[in-house]
């Protein structure tokens, strides 16, 4: 809804990851802005001061062009396209584009024109975030192109004539280093009068939170991580803690003594009204035989929603009562959560039993519209421990979702088209390397991808610099269809074979998998620049029947975007042994590939 008082930059979302990001970053730029569905945006009076085309999953079709061709119509503010959008503006111009010839995804070096609107101020050579598989390959009539990357001859142009602008890349993502200065240098030609200042986070949230309550009491899942428990917080302050219930469900898919952990800490920082469900018995036996990573996440979503009502019933708190969710934006994002967004996979808060609940006005999502570092900001505003706002994220499933099942069904493949090019592509700087049978999800363009992951490894112990081995992890996605991530080894893997193998949750892969991240996260715990540190169990194992594991620390600020954690070599073959002392665990791989092309979660 536009605000008559305001100058108003609008968001078309196109169903991309970022659309809302967008929008997060020009409120915070001082400029009021909303995001629209692109068959409600209307020219003329009234219209916004500026107008921006967000990313998407599809590729431009005649119908996207017909719908703006339309829309646009008689519209002459300033118009800023990211990505789909860029793509979709040069088509409706008269410009031709290619399709799915030079992927890219994750960091790309560019060359800017400083002359350009968007690129005042800035360096000539920058480097920006990718997302795409389609490009401009042929800009319309009296378009220029304003940067360039080396497989991208348009990852930017403006018109001659008109305020219009594209760029290839996301300038919204923290991993576009200049990506602020190219909106405020967008925000200017669209001449805001009336600056905006957002009220106060908490002032905003604890209000949206009692209004969406009413007179019902709150009824809360508390995982222990920060999401939930700044929600927790939050529903405090919005309707009393009388109001205000409860629970832990221990899942039996926690990690090492992590339910016990909890329950302590809360009731150190004051928590009440908290119970616990010893519940690893009820799932456990519903995950058995399940290997398919979508109907993990429904069972387990499902049985939250159970095990709630259940307790409800105990609890005796009528009718009148709500469930309280810690859902973020990335996880409603990444479950298909706008009109035109794809699924990349479902987060166990948006399963069918939970959105039924959604669709009655019966769940109340306090952080649904923010990102991890605004619920961390948001936790400091409500005086949370530091200690606890800087706790690593941790999957509603849990482990659930870290150790890769497979049912036996399918053998591994025989051979990978791409094969001989990774071969070949490694050998240029001296490395070896081969696609592994496994799957992983990841977004590429926008889109879900269910592709393998590439293991490299060093025959002789020499490694490219970080900068070399993040610019190779990166050309390798980009380059070859097979896969989606890229893995590397410190062992020799020449004369060493990995076999899948029948693997389900149980208790005895649960605990290996527990004992092998407990150990390294140990290690990695003096590293304050790791934001997420999953451990992976997968279902490849060696001749003597050992397990392979993967570590993937990144580097984030809102999950919607990630980096790989440069670690020392050294330590990494010291958490190499420590996975190898585990019994039953095998090899480590270390996961160095950016978000996107890879999820930050393998599953």
């Amino acid at each position: 809804m536009l605000d008559p008082k305001l100058d108003t930059i609008a968001v078309l979302d196109f169903g991309g990851q970022y659309a809302h990001l967008i929008a997060n970053r020009v409120r915070a730029l001082g400029v009021y802005c909303v995001v629209q569905a692109p068959e409600d945006f209307r020219a003329g009076a009234g219209a916004p001061a500026g107008l921006i085309l967000s990313g998407g999953p599809q590729s431009v079709t005649d119908e996207h062009v017909r719908l703006m061709r339309a829309r646009l119509a008689g519209y002459g503010n300033p118009i800023l396209g990211i990505c789909f959008g860029h793509q979709l503006l040069a088509k409706l111009y008269g410009g031709r584009l290619a399709h799915g010839s030079e992927r890219q995804y994750g960091p790309t070096p560019i060359h800017c024109d400083p002359s350009a609107e968007l690129f005042l101020g800035l360096p000539t050579e920058q480097t920006v975030w990718m997302s795409h598989g389609d490009h401009v390959a042929e800009l319309p009539p009296r378009f220029r192109a304003t940067a360039a990357a080396e497989n991208c001859a348009v990852a930017a142009y403006e018109a001659d004539l008109r305020p219009i602008y594209g760029v290839q890349f996301h300038p919204e993502v923290v991993h576009t280093p200049h990506g602020n200065a190219i909106l405020r240098n967008f925000l200017t030609t669209c001449r805001i009068r009336t600056p905006w200042v957002a009220e106060g986070m908490r002032r905003r949230v604890v209000e949206q939170t009692r209004a969406a309550a009413g007179d019902a009491a709150l009824f809360l899942l508390v995982s222990g991580g920060v999401d939930s428990l700044v929600t927790l917080q939050v529903c405090i302050e919005a309707v009393g803690p009388e109001r205000v219930r409860s629970l832990h469900v221990d899942t039996g898919l926690m990690r090492l003594g992590e339910s016990d952990d909890i329950l302590k800490f809360l009731a150190a920082e004051g928590f009440q009204n908290i119970e616990i469900e010893r519940a690893e018995a009820r799932f456990l036996r519903e995950l058995a035989g399940v290997a398919d990573p979508e109907q993990k996440r429904a069972i387990i979503g499902r049985l939250f929603v159970e095990v709630l009502r259940e307790k409800l019933q105990k609890l005796d708190l009528g009718e009148n009562w709500k469930l309280v969710q810690g859902t973020i934006y990335p996880d409603t994002i990444e479950s298909g959560g706008t009109k035109n967004a794809a699924k990349i996979k479902t987060h166990h808060n948006r399963v069918p039993e939970i959105q039924a609940m959604i669709d009655r006005g019966l769940v109340v999502e306090p952080l649904r519209d923010l990102y991890k570092d605004e619920v961390r900001l948001l936790g400091r505003e409500l005086g949370l421990p530091q200690p606890l706002l800087d706790r690593h994220p941790f999957p509603g499933p849990g482990l659930g979702i870290r150790l890769l099942c497979h049912d036996g069904s399918a053998a591994a493949p025989a051979a990978f088209a791409d094969a001989p090019r990774l071969e070949t592509e490694l050998a240029k700087v001296g490395l070896r390397g081969r696609i592994l049978p496994v799957k992983s999800v990841g977004v590429q363009g926008d889109e879900r991808s269910y592709r393998h992951p590439a293991v490299v490894w060093s025959p002789d112990g020499r490694w490219p610099a970080w900068p070399e081995l993040n610019a190779l992890a990166n050309r390798l996605v980009n380059e070859l269809a097979d896969i989606n991530r890229v893995v590397i080894a410190l062992d020799d893997l020449s004369r060493t074979e990995f076999a899948l193998r029948e693997t389900f949750v149980d208790r005895a892969g649960l605990d290996r998998l527990r004992e092998v991240d407990a150990r390294l996260q140990r290690r990695l715990a003096r590293f304050p620049e790791i934001w997420q540190a999953p451990v992976i169990a997968l279902p490849l194992f060696d001749a003597a029947g050992n397990q392979a594991f993967v570590l993937r620390p990144v580097c984030s600020r809102d999950a919607m975007t990630a980096d790989v954690y440069p670690i020392d070599f050294g330590l990494l073959a010291k958490l190499a042994r420590e996975t190898r002392a585990v019994p039953g665990a095998g090899a480590l791989f270390y996961d160095v590939t950016t978000k996107p092309p890879g999820t930050i979660e393998w599953e």
